[in-house]
């Protein structure tokens, strides 16, 4: 079996219970938190169960968490602590899809453009509503709104 082919739920399952074997305690800790958010993110949303794209949403969002406690832990000299988020942060970003690379994300930018060919003030709004939502879960709103302004030379 691939890991392509298992649902991202299980994989986190299995992979808290190699955590424990291992006796690893940041992932074990890590995935144990995931696995609440999401059960905790399955009961807001209407769905039925936990599909991929929740399990990417959540670990996304915890990502971010963790990138900002980093931030915080350097600037406050607590390097132990900023360590221990990025050991957590690499256990969550294990079930992100690969980022997109600069070039890519402005390539689908580019096409967005292309279909809207939008014009005026507006333009930026609008080729940022369509690139967001066609490039959801695989690039950042902030390397989208980048390849945005560059492209529209605004």
């Amino acid at each position: 079996m691939t890991i392509g082919l298992v649902a991202l739920y299980d994989r986190v399952q299995s992979e808290m219970v190699e955590a424990r074997r291992r006796r690893d305690d940041v992932a074990l800790s890590t995935l144990s938190l995931l696995k609440s958010e999401l059960v905790k993110a399955s009961k807001d949303v209407a769905a039925s169960g936990i599909d991929d794209e929740l399990v990417v949403r959540v670990a996304r969002k915890e990502v971010k968490r963790r990138e900002e406690a980093i931030e915080v832990y350097r600037k406050a000299g607590r390097a132990e602590s900023a360590k221990r988020e990025e050991a957590e942060m690499e256990v969550l970003r294990g079930f992100l899809p690969a980022a997109m690379t600069e070039q890519d994300v402005e390539a689908e930018v580019r096409a967005v453009i292309t279909e809207l060919k939008p014009d005026g003030p507006k333009a930026f709004g609008a080729v940022m509503k369509a690139a967001t939502a066609r490039l959801a879960g695989r690039a950042e709103g902030s390397q989208v709104a980048a390849a945005a302004r560059k492209l529209l030379g605004a």
